[in-house]
C-alpha cells in the first residue's frame, strides 16, 4: 500500500530479531511497511556484506574490520548469539542473499546505506559503492520507485550523482550537514531527494540554534527542506513515544524509519498520517 508517508523497518525488525540478519528482514516483511532498511561494506576480497558497523564486535562473535576480512572470515561470524542465546546462528548475509529476498517482493522499497567512506577508504568507498550499486541491478531492484541510497558521505553523494540519476535512485543524506563527511569541502544538500532530520549539536552549520527541548527538529527545517524539494524524514531509534512522531508528521515528516515498525505502524495510524493516497 503507498501511504501519504512512508514507514521503513529498520536494518529488518531491529528491536525483535538480531539487526541486518535475513531472520530479521523475512519477519519484518510480514508486517505492513513500505521499505526496509539496511547497510553494506565490502570485504577484503570485494565482496558486499550486509552489517552496519565497519567492524564485527558490537553484533557478532567475532573480531575485525569488515574491510580488512575476506567474505570466508566474515561469515564465520555469528551475528544472531549477542541478540540471544535463541538466535545463535544467524550469519552476516550477504548482500545477493538479501537481494534474492528483495527480487521476492516488488512492492517494497529497499532503503539501501552505503557504509563505506571516501574520507576514510579512499578509492576502496567508491569501487565499494559501484558493486554494491551493481547488484541492485543485477536483481532488478533498481530505479527510483525501488530504491533510495543512503550516506554519511558527501563524496559518495557526489560520486553517485557523476555516475546515475534521479531516475535510477534517489539519495536520502542528514541534517545537520555537519554530520556529513565532507560537508566543508563540498554542500551536501545539493544532492539529496530525502533528508533525514536530527535534532542535536549546538547550532547547524547555517547558524541556526539547534534547540535541545525536543528530540524533534524545529517545523522551520522541515518546511525549508520541503521548500526545496527534498523528503523530510525522521528517525528515533527504539523510541515509540506517541507524542514525537505526531509532533514529527505534524512538523511535515513524511518518512518514518523505526526500529519497531509494528509499533510505529499502529502509531501513524492513530495519528491519522498512513491515510491511502488517492
Amino acid at each position: 500500500m503507498e501511504y501519504e508517508v512512508t514507514l521503513t523497518a529498520h536494518r529488518g525488525w531491529r528491536a525483535k530479531y538480531p539487526e541486518n540478519t535475513m531472520l530479521g528482514f523475512r519477519e519484518a516483511l510480514k508486517l505492513d511497511i513500505d521499505s526496509i532498511e539496511m547497510d553494506v561494506h565490502m570485504t577484503k576480497d570485494y565482496q558486499i556484506v550486509v552489517c552496519h558497523d565497519a567492524s564485527l564486535e558490537r553484533t557478532t562473535d567475532k573480531k575485525g574490520n569488515i574491510c580488512e576480512l575476506t567474505l570466508e572470515q566474515v561469515r564465520q561470524a555469528d551475528a544472531g548469539i549477542r541478540f540471544g542465546e535463541e538466535f545463535k546462528g544467524e550469519k552476516i548475509p550477504t548482500f545477493e542473499e538479501f537481494l534474492e529476498l528483495m527480487a521476492t517482493r516488488p512492492d517494497i522499497r529497499l532503503l539501501l546505506e552505503l557504509k563505506d567512506y571516501p574520507e576514510e577508504l579512499g578509492d576502496f568507498a567508491y569501487a565499494s559503492a559501484e558493486k554494491t550499486i551493481s547488484l541492485c541491478k543485477k536483481y532488478g531492484v533498481f530505479g527510483k520507485e525501488r530504491l533510495t541510497v543512503i550516506t554519511f558521505s558527501t563524496g559518495i553523494c557526489a560520486w553517485l550523482r557523476t555516475r546515475y540519476t534521479k531516475d535510477d535512485f534517489y539519495i536520502h543524506g542528514f541534517y545537520p550537514k555537519s554530520i556529513m563527511k565532507g560537508y566543508e569541502s563540498d554542500d551536501p544538500y545539493k544532492y539529496y531527494d530525502e533528508v533525514c532530520l536530527f535534532n542535536f549539536g549546538d547550532k547547524d552549520p547555517q547558524g541556526f540554534p539547534i534547540k535541545h527541548d525536543s528530540i524533534v527538529a524545529d517545523i522551520e527545517r522541515y518546511k525549508e527542506f520541503e521548500l526545496m524539494g527534498i523528503k523530510p524524514c525522521v528517525y528515533y531509534g527504539m523510541n515509540t513515544d506517541e507524542e514525537v512522531y505526531r509532533k514529527s508528521f505534524e512538523n511535515g515528516a513524511r518518512g518514518f524509519t523505526c526500529d519497531h515498525p509494528d509499533i510505529c505502524g499502529k502509531i501513524l495510524d492513530k495519528i491519522g498520517a498512513r491515510k491511502l493516497k488517492k
